[in-house]
């Protein structure tokens, strides 16, 4: 099961939707499965690194099949992955809250990744939270 043009559109819109009841403004990406840009939105007057950035955290959930927040403390001196976030020129992993793996319910499948930034690390967490939740939620009562 891949994920719609559609999925990604109503992911972009709670997560804008999210960043506004936070007023924070931001920008939001969604990737499909093979890390391949499928929507992306900002505020107007969201930060530029964070258009970036929400793009780089949607792929790094995705291909680490984890949220980027659970990533922060294993690339550090010491940990287990130190130095992945810069182990692979051109394609930056971002290791700090604000991605999301989109993982279907039943079967667990991997079908792309959401990113968020703008605000801080708890404002990008809550709307890439919202990005997600949306899109699995529809998927999960079969629409889309």
């Amino acid at each position: 099961m891949r994920i719609t043009i559609q999925d990604a559109q109503i992911a972009i819109e709670a997560g804008l939707h999210a960043a506004a009841e936070r007023q924070v403004p931001s920008a939001v990406a969604v990737v499909d499965s093979g890390g391949n840009l499928l929507a992306f939105a900002s505020h107007e007057d969201a930060m530029l690194a964070g258009r970036d950035l929400s793009i780089a955290k949607a792929y790094t959930a995705l291909s680490l099949r984890r949220d980027t927040a659970a990533l922060a403390e294993s690339v550090l001196p010491g940990g287990p992955f130190f130095g992945l976030n810069t182990a692979l020129p051109g394609k930056p992993l971002v290791t700090f809250s604000g991605g999301k793996p989109l993982i279907l319910e039943i079967g667990g499948q991997v079908v792309g990744g959401v990113g968020a930034s703008g605000g801080t690390l708890e404002d990008d967490e809550a709307v890439s939270a919202a990005a997600a939740h949306a899109v699995l939620e529809l998927r999960a009562r079969g629409g889309a």
